[in-house]
């Protein structure tokens, strides 16, 4: 055997034992890699509920209540009516949340068309509802908002629009759902950039689905996993 063809034998039995002692030929399908810290198996027709500060998505048997999976918490602000909303107008109803802010000229305006659309779509259902928080309150005030729902064609019988503390209102953004996606020069009364998320929220106000507000493809999966939260509220009653 020439010089050459032990160098190549060499290289490929090294690389075979490299394989081997990564286990690569030993982990059958499916089996977990023992680097995960957390994984679950989707369940067919069943939406998942979230925990922990990164949002890690669980599956329960049908009905059941976890009871470490994210809620919506306490607040209460102003909608572009000058009414009080609080996390009680969750109770009993699908919600979708996003964040904008009237003068945004960057994600808001396709989010928005977007939200529209399901808008549109939810109107022939019932208990079904849209809130949008806006991260810059102190000028969007509810007179603000209510110029810009006339604007957007934004009904508010399905579409509330929130303003109010700043703090508080960057607080729940960003501590209940993850929604600032400023991660440098951070001034937490100041400094927010909002993400282009969209959160499902069930009628026991548990986190349910998160999706692209931008996609209009992930807004269509977002309207069939709402068909299959309202069926699950039928069958739980």
């Amino acid at each position: 055997m020439n010089i050459f063809n032990r160098l190549t034998f060499f290289l490929v039995f090294i690389c075979i034992f490299s394989f081997i002692s990564c286990g690569w030929f030993y982990r059958e399908d499916g089996e977990k890699d023992s680097k995960l810290t957390f994984f679950d198996t989707p369940k067919k027709d069943t939406l998942p509920y979230f925990r922990g500060r990164d949002l890690e998505s669980f599956w329960t048997n049908k009905n059941q209540k976890p009871s470490d999976a994210r809620k919506v918490d306490p607040f209460t602000f102003k909608n572009q009516l000058n009414e009080n909303i609080s996390e009680s107008h969750f109770k009993d109803k699908v919600t979708i949340v996003s964040f904008f802010f009237a003068k945004c000229h960057g994600l808001c305006p396709n989010i928005i068309r977007n939200l529209k659309f399901v808008q549109s779509e939810i109107s022939k259902f019932k208990n079904i509802q849209i809130v949008s928080y806006s991260v810059t309150p102190d000028l969007d005030t509810p007179t603000e908002l209510k110029k810009f729902a006339e604007e957007k064609g934004i009904q508010s019988n399905y579409w509330n629009l929130i303003t109010g503390d700043r703090e508080e209102i960057f607080k729940i953004a960003r501590n209940t759902f993850q929604a600032d996606t400023n991660t440098t020069n951070k001034d937490v009364t100041r400094d927010f950039v909002h993400s282009e998320q969209v959160f499902l929220i069930d009628k026991d106000l548990y986190f349910r689905g998160i999706y692209n507000g931008n996609r209009s493809e992930s807004i269509k999966t977002m309207l069939a996993d709402i068909k299959i939260l309202t069926d699950e509220s039928v069958v739980a009653k």
